[in-house]
């Protein structure tokens, strides 16, 4: 027995102290955590340049000099419910067109939301929370080069690929079909592609659906992480050097203790793929002040996010005056600004999978987590 207690208590101490090796950021705004009941987690895959140190990194993703400040690819509010052990992911597009708060110059007013992480997460939170009333809880931010190293450290994770597929800027290039384990390089490559082509019927197409796609590409990188982390034959070596990828690529608000962490990771440990649910916030193209942006729809959003809130809970929606909505039913927009000019479109029938529309598309391109 003191054996055992002396395994445990060192297991802990090494839990804290390599806890204790991560890096962590003031967060301003955040909403105190109550007991047992569902929470919100901000994810956000930053874009920093400054790990790039090769040339094939640089034609990747850039330098970093090509890229001041920091901006954000991936931006996804996990809701997690403890006494049901499940998770549900809201996406949030990185083109979506919001008010920013606050009196940051060149920055607060309507812009795309990826402008507010530009400054930091004090304001990206203050955003979501704004324009989406969704209580930020912990935030926690990986850079590019994290997802390559903790996958490889999981020993890759698996993806059915129904078709071969390739994007030369981010590097993807997938020519085998079916169920695989795919590495660290390859997942961060399907990650980040905005120009993905797939192989059907003898020809390539091109995935026309861009960040849409890509959001379901990310769904399911996540999915097959959970599933990886939640297989019984992940064993604490490669645990360990998971935690030590992440390690520099990793952070946390400084908020978060110890112990809430743990409770966190067991939490989410216990998750598998299909008890990992994903959503969208739905959006409309649009084109304001000469730029391509998304707008909110807003009865869509309303539903969306009355549904992701009422997660974990007994549903009781909110009813959120979030836009203007017809008196047909028809979506308009989410807090369009009065001083600019608005022209929404829709996409054009792409490939041989039929017209796509946005966040409205048949079947974008998108693999399936497996087990190879």
């Amino acid at each position: 027995m003191a054996l055992v207690i002396l395994a445990v208590a060192g297991t802990a101490a090494y839990a804290w102290y390599r806890f204790s090796q991560f890096h962590k950021v003031a967060v301003a705004g955040l909403t105190p955590r109550q007991a047992s009941q569902p929470f919100d987690i901000l994810l956000v895959g930053a874009d920093s340049r400054s790990f790039v140190s090769t040339k094939v990194q640089a034609a990747q993703f850039g330098s970093a000099a090509q890229q001041a400040g920091q901006r954000s690819d991936v931006i996804i509010v996990a809701r997690v419910a403890p006494l049901t052990q499940s998770v549900e992911l809201l996406s949030i597009p990185s083109d979506t067109w919001v008010d920013i708060p606050g009196h940051v110059p060149g920055v607060s007013g309507p812009g795309r939301i990826i402008t507010a992480f530009n400054k930091g997460p004090d304001l990206l939170v203050k955003t979501i929370e704004q324009s989406f009333h969704v209580p930020i809880t912990y935030y926690a931010d990986v850079n590019f080069a994290g997802f390559a190293g903790m996958v490889d450290a999981l020993g890759g994770i698996g993806l059915d690929f129904p078709d071969p597929v390739k994007d030369a800027y981010s590097g993807l290039d997938i020519t085998t079909t079916g169920c695989q384990r795919v590495s660290g390089a390859q997942a961060l490559a399907l990650v980040r592609s905005r120009h993905l082509y797939y192989y059907l019927h003898g020809s390539w197409h091109y995935d026309g659906n861009s960040d849409f796609s890509r959001i379901q590409r990310q769904d399911a990188f996540f999915r097959a992480v959970a599933s990886t982390l939640h297989s019984e034959s992940i064993n604490p070596f490669a645990l360990n050097g998971f935690l030590t990828a992440a390690l520099g690529y990793v952070t946390f608000n400084d908020t978060l203790s110890a112990s809430a962490a743990f409770s966190l990771a067991r939490t989410l440990r216990s998750v598998s793929a299909v008890g990992l649910r994903g959503e969208t916030l739905p959006t409309i193209e649009a084109v304001i002040g000469g730029v391509d942006v998304l707008v909110p729809a807003a009865a869509a959003d309303a539903h969306v996010l009355d549904a992701f809130l009422a997660f974990g809970n007994a549903p009781t929606p909110a009813h959120r005056a979030l836009g203007a909505r017809t008196t047909d039913g028809e979506l308009t927009a989410l807090r369009t600004p009065r001083s600019a000019s608005v022209t929404v479109t829709t996409l054009p029938g792409t490939g041989a999978r039929g017209p796509v529309v946005y966040n409205n598309a048949p079947e974008p391109w998108n693999p399936v987590p497996c087990s190879p």
